[in-house]
């Protein structure tokens, strides 16, 4: 009953912001434009309902200069979409094939427009605007900058987000800057459906429709290596697959998949540079820098850079980052381009651990347990955690023809992490305040080999359009391993700490021995198909398949292989100009390790997890681009879950299965001048439907049913204070289940966050609150020994310049 009211509060609340929206429309189609009665609408030929065309490229002043934020509006008749420039002044625009004017208009600068054709898959065009007279007064028809209509990451091209069967969410650079995302956690709390946060501070947890996903991130299309709180400084966007992808990148899990897109040179001159510094002794200075390197304008690089130092809320603890992405672009003629990609990173930090259930969700006799307590040591470079990692990549394209195109990604990676005495809680003393812990060394060097090709070609026949994608890709992840800690049988070793009033190095040094060593290789092999197929009356198709081939290889052990054909087949169709409704199948596959008992002391492997999806749903825009709108309704279902055997200690048993249900909605709309809102909502139902020792209906492990996100800015357009935008939002999450039992909860909690910035000229400066009523609330947990609590109140402040 509570859920019904809250949906019709939700759904009348939606169609009250649309008749508001539909208002303001109908309002400024009285209202004066300069622009639109300087540059009257081209006599156009244009057909709704054609096959959607990409427009895409670079505003620059005359120097070749980038310009950021300028306004983009493509129009024909009564038709018209547009777009804003990014801080490197490009853009991307969707429409129907067709004649159009586009109009540029940019702050400081006089309007530009010209005529535009728009026949092949994809147009460049690069306006230039030049320093003029600023018009009093200029109407914006439909900026909405937190929305994205092209994104590669679901097919592997360049295709609209309303043609692909799947529910897709991009943040975009605009969206991070706005929010001053410093962490991947920050990105993804404004998607439908993904729950961000973990029991470790410092690695990227997520789950994605109620099943974990972590330490699955994509890095521009390739498998990542680490999964250790990626940079966002270098990213330009963060792209979330739902459902299973498995039909394109292999082995990736059920819920969906992250694919995080980094920045890459373009051929104008640009620089940023910027200083962040806020709560905890939090200092982040930063700079991305880069343009053409020759008259010609055929090489290009970028170098994005950043130094993070910060203490965290946890006693004693701190983190310093240095982060280096240079890159690099060689374009001999149009149709070839080759751009090489690298990083290094070094990472280190005294890092805080997860807290006691008792005392933080659940009642201690002794009190609320601060958390901000340290349960670590001091001595002996205790807690701390280092890491290095380097990265070589480059990404190859070239254009045999309009209809035919070769791509090539590649990527080799080398990481070597050593954990120093991280103290690991093991158990609670009956005092409930006395936490007994380990001491635990690991130190390992691993690689990552990855590389992609694949083929596209485009054909029409039998008034079909196909664009046909062949391709192979490879992963390699050699790695070495050892474990030094205490005698685990040995109750005197773990070592005990008041954590309501811990006295550091009460305990004596203890040496560690060995306890584990490994040497193993991890390769994949895919062969991949898809062909996407535009049909008549506006209807697409999206079919496909892939063969994996995993090996898993362990000194000593026998190797571990398995083979996955994972197909997808999804429609889509615009049956009115303005949404288009879709339908999709798809399937996952995911190798697991253990041992499974055949009545031998060695048992047989695992056999790999696979499930599969339903998903339909709409994807809508309207007022011309102001209302964009997402919703998808699904089904997963996970089979070959492992289970223990409860019958033979140290085996499996794969005869798990699980399921999520629900509901997700985004919606992004621009309902005046200067205002911008992003939102999120979802319903997961995800649930235990078989297991060995867990009753059918359990929840799986941190996955709230209701998950809601809403953020809003709006920028003042003219006037003396023009350029200060106010910001604010906040996020809602319902209880959790706390363990993999569901024997405790997390308790559900709101944030609120806000923001203030001001632009002047090349300088902007920007103040950042989140949790402004520092709430304690609780992100992620394990068991009863592994809650983590969330961060308190932050507020950060920025300076940046752009050159």
């Amino acid at each position: 009953m509570h859920l019904n009211r809250f949906l019709t509060r939700a759904y009348t609340c939606a169609l009250l912001l649309l008749l508001c929206s539909a208002a303001i429309a109908e309002d400024k189609s009285t209202t004066p434009d300069t622009t639109e009665d300087e540059n009257p609408p081209v006599a156009c030929a244009q057909t709704p309902g054609s096959p959607s065309r990409i427009l895409s490229g670079v505003v620059t002043d005359p120097s070749g200069a980038g310009v950021a934020h300028a306004q983009l509006t493509l129009t024909c008749d009564s038709f018209r979409v547009t777009a804003t420039t990014d801080s490197a002044g490009t853009y991307t625009l969707t429409a129907p094939a067709g004649n159009y004017r586009l109009l540029v208009e940019a702050a400081t600068f006089g309007n530009a427009s010209q005529d535009v054709t728009l026949t092949d898959a994809s147009t460049v065009v690069n306006p230039v605007v030049r320093l003029g007279q600023v018009h009093s007064v200029v109407t914006v028809t439909g900026e909405n900058e937190y929305s994205v209509s092209v994104a590669s990451g679901g097919t592997k091209t360049d295709l609209p987000l309303s043609e692909v069967p799947q529910a897709i969410t991009v943040i975009n650079r605009d969206l991070m800057n706005a929010q001053n995302v410093v962490k991947l956690d920050d990105a993804l709390r404004n998607v439908a459906g993904v729950m961000a946060g973990g029991y470790y501070d410092g690695w990227d947890y997520y789950r994605i429709r109620g099943f974990d996903a972590s330490f699955n991130t994509y890095i521009d299309g390739l498998r990542g290596g680490n999964g250790m709180s990626e940079e966002t400084w270098g990213l330009e966007s963060v792209e979330v697959l739902k459902g299973p992808s498995s039909a394109l990148y292999g082995q990736s899990v059920l819920g969906g998949l992250v694919n995080i897109v980094t920045r890459k040179p373009i051929p104008d001159r640009f620089a940023h540079v910027q200083l962040t510094a806020g709560s905890f002794n939090f200092l982040d200075p930063a700079i991305d820098v880069g343009g053409s390197l020759n008259s010609s304008r055929t090489v290009y690089g970028r170098l994005a850079a950043l130094y993070h130092s910060a203490n965290t809320f946890v006693d004693h603890t701190y983190r310093h980052r240095y982060y280096l992405a240079p890159s690099l672009t060689w374009r001999p003629t149009a149709a070839t381009s080759l751009t090489l990609i690298g990083r290094v990173q070094r990472d280190n930090g005294r890092q805080g651990m997860p807290l006691p259930a008792v005392g933080t969700v659940l009642p201690n006799p002794n009190g609320l347990l601060p958390i901000n307590v340290y349960n670590g040591e001091l001595d002996a470079h205790a807690n701390q955690l280092a890491q290095a990692n380097q990265q070589f990549g480059y990404q190859f394209r070239h254009t045999f023809s309009d209809r035919l195109l070769l791509r090539q990604n590649s990527r080799f990676a080398w990481y070597q992490q050593h954990w120093n005495r991280i103290y690991y809680p093991s158990f609670l003393g009956a005092d409930q305040r006395t936490l007994y812990r380990y001491p635990l060394d690991w130190d390992g060097p691993w690689q990552t080999h990855d590389i992609d090709t694949n083929m596209e070609a485009k054909g029409s026949f039998w008034g079909m359009e196909h664009s046909a994608l062949l391709g192979v890709d490879f992963y390699r992840n050699p790695a070495n391993s050892r474990g030094w800690s205490i005698d685990f049988s040995d109750l005197s070793q773990y070592e005990p700490l008041d954590l309501y009033a811990p006295k550091y190095g009460a305990n004596p040094y203890r040496a560690l021995q060995l306890y584990t060593s490994s040497n193993t290789v991890t390769q994949y092999t895919g062969i991949y198909l898809q062909d996407h197929i535009r049909l008549p009356r506006h209807v697409t198709i999206t079919g496909g398949g892939r063969v994996d081939f995993a090996k898993n290889e362990s000194k000593g052990s026998p190797n571990q292989n398995s083979t996955g054909l994972t197909p997808r087949l999804g429609v889509t169709w615009q049956f009115i100009p303005s949404t288009s409704i879709y339908g999709s199948f798809s399937k996952s596959f995911m190798p697991q390790s253990g041992m499974v008992y055949d009545g031998s002391t060695s048992g047989h492997f695992i056999a790999p997890e696979r499930g599969q999806q339903w998903e339909g749903g709409a994807k809508s825009t309207f007022f011309g681009g102001r209302l964009l709108t997402t919703l998808a309704i699904f089904q997963l279902n996970r089979n070959n879950v492992a289970t223990s055997d409860p019958a033979h200690a140290n085996f499996y048993l794969v005869t798990g299965q699980q399921r999520s249900r629900g509901v997700e909605l985004e919606a992004t709309l621009h309902p005046l001048a200067g205002w911008n809102v992003t939102s999120a909502y979802s319903y997961i139902n995800a649930e235990v439907t078989h297991d060995t020792t867990l009753p059918a209906g359990t929840p799986t492990l941190n996955a709230p049913k209701h998950l809601f996100n809403l953020w809003t800015t709006y920028e003042i357009p003219r006037g003396k204070i023009r350029g200060l935008t106010f910001g604010a939002g906040g996020r809602h999450f319902t209880n959790q289940s706390g363990d993999l039992a569901n024997t405790f909860q997390l308790p559900g909690y709101g944030l609120v966050d806000a923001s203030i910035s001001y632009r002047r000229g090349p300088a902007m400066w920007q103040l950042n609150a989140n949790n402004i009523g520092n709430k304690r609330y609780y992100s992620g947990s394990y068991n009863d020994l592994y809650v983590k609590p969330g961060e308190p109140r932050v507020i950060r402040g920025t300076v940046s310049w752009n050159f």
